[in-house]
């Protein structure tokens, strides 16, 4: 079992009390249904289900059994073989309770015995005693009160000035080397952005809802099945900006966290919110593809773009400018579930300005969501820039994405094809 002390995490003595152990155990389960019944948690089944499976797993000493294929299979029902490469389930939702673990400390008043932690690439929770002594500490503690060691009579040796110069000299190095800042191929993606001094701007989808007013709904509620009803379009009230999907809110929640990580604080507009003043000196990233004006403007005449389809019921796609043979469709159209998505990830200069723009757009939703999953981590740009031409990050380009959808839940993005240019 892991435990920590003083905040430092440390392993269990194997040789520590029964007792003393049990009462951990006992402190960690009042602390986890503590969690549980928390408003960051109450009102979500997937995280609790997910986070009271690996802590008793680890609890009761099988840790080996917290694997990705196990969770999926036994929290979250899928077959004892799933394919974890193409479900992302489990990674999903062990990304969620972090979030929501998070905001629970965050909100806290004072703090729990015990804090319970899902570190970044493990599914094996850390048990954390802010306040606990560790037993080797006490015991070391009390063996010097008892038995003083007197200190070492060394001979005073007097040291040349060069001495201290050179010492300096290769501590100043070290401290250079040591906090050098890294760049990694994410940063080098979004430095443009970074490089301008104003915050960037989230441009969300625009998204108007229409409505019957409340009298309306009433007396529709009165007909009987079969008698006609004759409705006035003007009674329909539209509502601006009602409301967000879910994947495009997870979409800005990733993006404005990495830029939030790279010291960049954005602001978020709705798309057709957004003024060209107050675009004037700001980079722009729009997330959303027919429904956001910003995306359309810019993604327009490039080679990879949207096509709508001659119709509404002709499912949309993306095509390739040049090849107008080749194109990337979703197989069903809107509100039927889809078990794919397509997205493209641009990022251009203004010809004049040279100032940045970044779009993520997605056929349907979920392209969004992945889009912006894309340009949040670094493991994709490690593997897009190891084939990227020299001096990629100050270039246009485009790259094409594709993720399968299960329910609700994308599998993790793949890159179909990709484009440079100046």
């Amino acid at each position: 079992m892991i435990v920590g002390t003083r905040g430092r995490i440390v392993s269990t003595d194997l040789n520590s009390p029964a007792a003393e152990v049990s009462a951990r155990h006992s402190v960690v389960r009042e602390c986890l249904d503590k969690i549980l019944r928390s408003p960051a948690f109450r009102a979500s089944s997937r995280p609790k289900q997910f986070l009271t499976f690996v802590v008793e797993r680890t609890l009761e000493g099988r840790q080996e059994e917290i694997k990705e294929r196990t969770i999926g299979a036994e929290v979250f029902g899928r077959t004892a073989d799933f394919e974890t490469s193409g479900d992302s389930i489990v990674r999903v939702n062990a990304n969620e309770v972090r979030r929501r673990l998070a905001q629970y400390y965050r909100d806290l008043p004072e703090k729990d015995p015990a804090q319970i932690v899902l570190p970044h690439g493990s599914y094996v929770p850390e048990f954390v005693f802010p306040d606990a002594d560790p037993p080797a500490a006490q015991a070391s503690a009390e063996y010097s009160r008892v038995h003083p060691v007197p200190p070492p009579v060394l001979p005073r040796r007097r040291l040349k000035w060069w001495h201290y110069a050179a010492a300096f000299t290769l501590l100043a190095a070290a401290l250079v080397v040591a906090f050098r800042p890294r760049s990694t191929a994410l940063d080098r993606f979004w430095s443009p952005v970074l490089a301008v001094q104003s915050a960037p701007i989230l441009s969300l989808p625009s998204t108007n809802t229409l409505q019957l007013p409340a009298d309306l709904m009433r007396d529709l509620g009165q007909f009987r099945t079969g008698e006609p009803v004759n409705l006035n379009p003007a009674a329909l009230q539209t509502f601006h900006n009602w409301h967000t999907s879910l994947p495009v809110l997870q979409a800005t929640l990733s993006v404005a966290l990495a830029l939030q990580r790279m010291g960049k604080a954005p602001l978020i507009r709705i798309g057709d919110d957004l003024k060209m003043d107050e675009v004037r000196g700001h980079p722009v990233v729009a997330i959303g593809s027919f429904s956001n004006s910003w995306a359309q403007q810019n993604v327009t005449g490039l080679r990879f773009t949207f096509d709508r389809g001659s119709s509404d019921n002709a499912a949309p796609s993306i095509r390739d400018a040049r090849d107008p043979r080749r194109h990337w469709s979703l197989p069903s159209v809107y509100p039927q579930p889809q078990d794919k998505d397509y997205a493209i990830v641009t990022r251009t200069f203004d010809p004049v300005t040279r100032g940045p723009f970044v779009s993520l757009a997605g056929l349907h939703s979920f392209g969004c969501q992945i889009a912006a999953e894309f340009v949040s981590q670094d493991p994709f740009w490690r593997e897009l820039a190891s084939g990227a031409p020299a001096g990629w990050e100050k270039m246009n380009l485009q790259v094409v994405l594709e993720t399968k959808v299960i329910g609700t839940t994308t599998s993790t993005p793949k890159i179909d094809d990709l484009y440079f240019w100046k």
